[in-house]
This record gives C-alpha cells, sequence and structure tokens, in this order.
C-alpha cells in the first residue's frame, strides 16, 4: 500500500474549474490534470492511481467511454472513479463503474473531502481479511 501522498487523475474540460479543482485537490493529492481523454491511460500504466475524478461529458460525453475502459483494462486495480458534472445523475449514462456521482456546481473543498473519504474507505477495505 503507497502511504506516500496518493495520486489521482482529475478530468476537466472547463480551464478555471479544472485549475479550481486542481488547486485545491492538491493540497492532498499528486494530481494528474487533464482537459482532454489523451493520455490518461498511459498515466494509468504507469501510476499508482488511487482515484479518478471526471466531468464525463468532456469530447461530447467521451468520458463516459473512458470510464468503462478503464475499468475493463484494469479490472485487478478498482480504481473509485469520481464523476463531477454538470449533468444530474437522472440525465446521466448509467455506469457500474461509477463509486460516486457529485452534480456541480462542487465546492472544490467539497471534492477534496470526497475523495479522500473514498480513498480511505477504500483503505479500509483492502485491509480487512
Amino acid at each position: 500500500m503507497n502511504t506516500l501522498i496518493p495520486a489521482i487523475i482529475l478530468i476537466e474540460n472547463d480551464d478555471i474549474t479544472l485549475e479550481l479543482y486542481q488547486r485545491e485537490l492538491c493540497k492532498s493529492f499528486k494530481v494528474f490534470a487533464f482537459t482532454k481523454l489523451e493520455g490518461v491511460l498511459e498515466v494509468m500504466e504507469n501510476q499508482d492511481i488511487r482515484a479518478i475524478v471526471i466531468e464525463p461529458e468532456i469530447q461530447t460525453g467521451n468520458g463516459w467511454g473512458l470510464i468503462h475502459s478503464v475499468s475493463t483494462t484494469y479490472p485487478e486495480r478498482s480504481v473509485p472513479v469520481i464523476v463531477c458534472s454538470t449533468r444530474d445523475s437522472n440525465h446521466a449514462q448509467p455506469s457500474l463503474e461509477v463509486t460516486k456521482y457529485l452534480t456541480k456546481p462542487v465546492l472544490p473543498g467539497t471534492l477534496r473531502e470526497t475523495t479522500l473519504e473514498i480513498i480511505h474507505e477504500k483503505d479500509k477495505l483492502r485491509r480487512t481479511p
């Protein structure tokens, strides 16, 4: 188990929102930030990613495909996915791979606390025999 600062991926199509979230998330995580989907799977391959925060409407809804790709490419890692979207969950594509669904506007501090809680819960489950 990684006792260093956990690494997460942040995928957000709005530059201002990305900057706000990244600034807050960097207080607790090593953040790999993206405004496009290109390069995300390469980071997954080379880093111990503990969670993904994503706006799935990125690149005309292609974020949903990325969520599915991560879960099928790395099933043994079971990386928690936090959707942070302008669409409420009633209008979203159903996805078994989503751990938590947050509807924007989401305060950066709330996003950080939610991500910390999810990673902490996953760690507790990992340690439970």
